[in-house]
């Protein structure tokens, strides 16, 4: 018996193509026929799960963002430690942008130039993760893990960080691009514990 697919693992399967179409191709410039073909999807296939170019832009942009299992990894999170948990976030979340660095770049700068897509994404995208991210946060500090701060302005300064050194390994910063795999565990420890040294830090 052949398996059924629902309409949300299809357009999932569809926007996979189209990911390594647009690493491969672009979308600045290309039609949507030239994504359906360069995906080895049919215009029409294509338009019914994406109406437009925005649509699969914001399709990737969630598979970038990992929207789907933001909550989960939150919440999972709590059972570790928040050193631990914060390694290991920033771990596999810039990795998994700087592997596909390519698509980042071509759906950053059409977001920076296309207002309506710009402002979607904040609210269906970011502002969501923020309010997973403040409410993890905010049961921390309750815990006593983190000390007592402006969660919301934390998050943005967390996320400010990550945004800023993955743009710098866009625009060619040669130690981002040669030692990407250890950018993580050093932000981490600058989110713990700040640049200041400590007095087992300081010479004489």
């Amino acid at each position: 018996m052949p398996k059924v697919v629902d309409h949300e693992e299809r357009q999932r399967e569809i926007a996979g193509a189209v990911w390594r179409a647009v690493a491969r191709r672009g979308i600045e410039a290309a039609t949507m026929r030239e994504i359906a073909d360069e995906a080895g999807f049919s215009t029409g296939v294509l338009a019914h799960y994406f109406e437009d170019k925005d649509a699969l832009l914001m399709a990737i942009l969630e598979r970038l963002n990992e929207t789907e299992r933001r909550a989960e990894d939150f919440e999972e999170g709590m059972a570790t430690d928040f050193r631990g948990f914060l390694e290991e976030y920033l771990r596999r979340r810039m990795s998994l942008i700087w592997e596909n660095r390519e698509v980042f770049r071509v759906v950053l700068s059409e977001m920076l130039v296309n207002a309506e897509l710009r402002e979607f994404y904040l609210r269906q995208v970011v502002e969501p993760t923020m309010r997973i991210a403040e409410e993890n946060f905010r049961s921390r500090m309750k815990q006593g893990e983190v000390r007592q701060t402006d969660a919301p302005l934390a998050m943005r300064s967390v996320a400010g960080a990550v945004l800023g050194v993955l743009v710098l390994g866009l625009l060619g910063d040669e130690e981002i691009g040669s030692r990407s795999d250890e950018v993580p565990d050093v932000l981490a420890g600058l989110l713990l514990h700040g640049l200041g040294a400590t007095e087992g830090d300081r010479h004489e």
